[in-house]
């Protein structure tokens, strides 16, 4: 990739954003000057961010969308918001329909424009993952830990050379634990869920517990070598 390509791919998706984030916050006007003022109390809150129209959740899904496809830009906050606004099993929809369609994107366009991934202290894990005995668990292993880069999980999956079926698979499947980890937790946080919290705190160790995967999978194939 060029960096003209890569300048203007990247200020066009940041542009995008911007104007789908000002149509959200349009859209949320009352709920936010509800909030400020703090002239609420818990259920107000909640009619207010609930009733604000379902068309909201495809704002939602595309700022997830094109962020997840913006190497670097985080949509934690977002994806917590998706949950915090509609609700545990909807944010949980929207931020894994957002989170399979803006990596399906990147990986198109990183295929479409070829260029070598920087050095990083993340390479090697990707490459891990890469080599698994199991590549396509790898893959998805790859795109369920919040901490590994999903750029280098992207370029890993360009390198396996995977069909667009088992590519799809592997970004849902991974998808899922994070997704459920915002859009519940955010739900939790609304709600003031106790049980909810304890759930997502849960999973979020096994999440690091990935890591551990990945480094017998590693000393398997060194051993077999």
């Amino acid at each position: 990739m060029k960096l003209w390509h890569k300048v203007f791919l990247i200020t066009l998706g940041i542009l995008i954003l911007i104007g789908l984030l000002f149509s959200i916050w349009t859209s949320y006007q009352d709920a936010i000057q509800t909030f400020f003022a703090y002239a609420f109390d818990r259920q107000t809150l909640i009619n207010l961010l609930r009733h604000q129209g379902k068309h909201n959740a495809v704002l939602f899904m595309a700022v997830i969308a094109i962020g997840s496809a913006i190497p670097g830009m985080p949509i934690a906050a977002v994806a917590v918001l998706s949950g915090v606004c509609f609700g545990s099993w909807l944010g949980f929809g929207i931020n894994i329909v957002g989170t399979v369609l803006g990596n399906l994107l990147a990986v198109y366009i990183l295929g479409e424009f070829p260029h070598t991934a920087r050095p990083s202290r993340f390479r090697p894990i990707a490459d891990r993952l890469k080599n698994m005995n199991h590549p396509r668990l790898g893959l998805s292993i790859g795109y369920a830990v919040p901490m590994l880069p999903t750029l280098l999980v992207n370029y890993a999956a360009i390198e396996m050379k995977m069909s667009f079926k088992n590519k799809a698979l592997c970004i849902l499947i991974g998808s899922l634990p994070v997704s459920f980890l915002y859009a519940f937790g955010g739900d939790a946080l609304l709600l003031g869920n106790t049980k909810t919290v304890i759930t997502v705190v849960i999973l979020v160790l096994l999440l690091f517990g990935l890591y551990e995967i990945i480094r017998r999978d590693q000393r398997i194939i060194k051993a077999r070598n």
